[in-house]
């Protein structure tokens, strides 16, 4: 073979193989892309850290698939911070706390949105697009481990006595006055792996929760009117360091 054709020959391998390389890595970027949520809502928390026990809401619609912020206010969470918990999508994250039961941190994640509750007759908050709860003087949230009621909503005149500790939802302030139940290892729940994880009213903005997430009442009452469980909302937590990592995973919106 004359050193012409062997040149041209050499440069059309290496055409083909470039291209194909090209294509294979452009299929590669495709099929390892970021996982798009269900959600058309989505409320982010971020915190500055592990321990910190202040942070922000952002609060978000799907709109023509780019999400568009809708409002934020400052909320505040586990007086110990955050540690990774168990809800709509596994989370791993490398070196982080894990949320456990009593340890006065909020879960890390992300959650779907369980029942709505509060203080006010069902007349009163029909105005709500989430299943709601009345805060009766029977409602609790079990926490026993031991019960096979744990991490559950029930009427305790109603069920099953085998808890020995719980969470009374109707309360004499006004924590629980409007709240979420966020699903927390709620899916065959795991004992010690965290119970009755809400987003409720706080008491101000330096004193954290036993492991809730928590902010001003008008703040909250502002949620409950945005929310809408047919568009699956769902709320991601996580420390600032940790959430461009999620997004880059799941698609999550910007956040400045």
């Amino acid at each position: 073979m004359s050193t012409t054709r062997l040149l041209n020959s050499f440069l059309i391998t290496a055409l083909v193989l470039f291209f194909t390389s090209a294509v294979m890595a452009k299929t590669a970027v495709v099929a390892g892309g970021p996982k798009k949520l269900p959600a058309k809502q989505l409320m982010v928390v971020i915190t500055d850290n592990w321990d910190a026990l202040q942070g922000t809401i952002y609060v978000f619609n799907k709109e023509h698939g780019k999400w568009v912020l809708q409002f934020s206010n400052p909320v505040v969470v586990g007086s110990k911070g955050l540690g990774v918990g168990t809800g709509a999508e596994p989370v791993t994250i490398d070196g982080a706390p894990v949320k456990k039961e009593g340890d006065l941190k909020a879960p890390a994640g992300i959650f779907s949105i369980g029942t709505a509750f509060g203080y006010a007759d069902y007349q009163d908050a029909k105005w709500l697009n989430n299943r709601y709860v009345k805060a009766t003087d029977t409602l609790i949230c079990v926490d026993d481990m031991r019960s096979a009621s744990y991490n559950t909503l029930l009427n305790k005149d109603t069920a099953k006595g085998d808890y020995k500790s719980w969470e009374d939802i109707h309360r004499k302030d006004d924590f629980y006055k409007w709240g979420l139940f966020i699903n927390h290892n709620a899916d065959k729940p795991v004992a010690g792996g965290g119970s009755c994880i809400f987003m409720h009213i706080w008491d101000n903005d330096h004193v954290g929760t036993e492991g809730c997430t928590a902010m001003q009442e008008a703040d909250m009452v502002r949620i409950l009117h945005w929310i809408d469980s047919k568009k699956h909302p769902l709320l991601v937590q996580v420390p600032k360091a940790e959430y461009a990592k999620l997004s880059a995973q799941f698609e999550l919106p910007e956040i400045d």
